[in-house]
């Protein structure tokens, strides 16, 4: 099995990013097969500049184009064997709703999950990155409040993935929902940046920075109600999951007051919201 689950990209990513590059690294040997999920899309000219960049980046055979638009071929059962011989999935950015009613709760769902269990890498540009998780923020517009966010794929559970994070300024979306799922984390992830998802943690690559976000766990043995934190974390970058605090009194009471475990060349600031 691949070490690499997730390779979830931020928005304004060229076809010949280092953020696919490092995609490629973990799936591209000679006889490595990758497929292009295009469905968010809406313009051929942009798939076919994606194939052609992966292939500049080292890909050895073309990637395969998933013809997928509608649900009707969301639900063929004929993808089980086309995913059986894929080793890396991309999936580009568009339009996120047309991603969501497509593949949510579809047989490609189902096929996806099964095949990141066998090891497959799953990468994902802007909203095919955001769609990964449980929850999606699909508007900016404030009049919109109560369709902000809808049901992710659910591919990476108890996450929420929001691409383009700070330059469309969406750390107080994101510290607004953290505040009712008090046990979920928030993976905000700059524009040309990554984050690399593996079993034992998370690492940033790219030029930008990801933001690490969770509803304080001493909450519920403090006064003054929830305070979410947010852990930034540069190029070169990495965390352990198991340095991430867990809503459960032994690990608060050994946790308290210590920061996370990280490697790279610079600090990870660990800051305390006021709500």
């Amino acid at each position: 099995m691949q070490s690499v689950v997730a390779i979830v990209m931020g928005g304004q990513i060229s076809p010949v990013d280092e953020c696919l590059a490092v995609f490629l690294s973990q799936v591209s040997d000679v006889g490595a097969r990758v497929a292009i999920l295009p469905t968010a899309c809406d313009n051929p000219q942009v798939v076919q500049a994606y194939t052609r960049g992966l292939l500049e980046l080292g890909l050895h055979r073309p990637p395969l184009i998933l013809p997928i638009w509608e649900r009707a071929q969301a639900e063929d059962r004929t993808l089980w064997r086309i995913f059986s011989q894929i080793d890396g999935l991309l999936i580009l950015g568009g339009n996120v709703i047309r991603l969501l009613r497509v593949v949510r709760e579809s047989q490609l769902r189902c096929i996806l999950q099964q095949a990141l269990v066998a090891g497959m890498v799953i990468a994902g540009i802007s909203a095919g990155a955001a769609v990964l998780g449980d929850l999606v923020f699909v508007s900016d517009h404030p009049l919109s409040s109560n369709r902000r966010w809808q049901s992710g794929w659910g591919l990476l559970p108890r996450i929420v993935i929001v691409p383009h994070f700070r330059q469309r300024r969406r750390q107080k979306i994101l510290m607004q929902l953290l505040m009712h799922y008090p046990t979920w984390l928030g993976v905000g992830v700059d524009e040309a940046t990554a984050a690399v998802l593996s079993p034992k943690g998370i690492h940033a690559t790219g030029s930008g920075q990801v933001t690490l976000m969770m509803a304080n766990p001493l909450a519920p043995y403090l006064s003054g109600g929830s305070l979410p934190w947010a852990i930034h974390l540069q190029a070169g970058q990495s965390l352990a999951w198991d340095t991430l605090p867990i809503p459960s009194l032994p690990m608060i009471i050994t946790r308290a007051g210590m920061l996370p475990t990280v490697t790279g060349t610079a600090d990870i600031m660990l800051h305390f919201f006021k709500q």
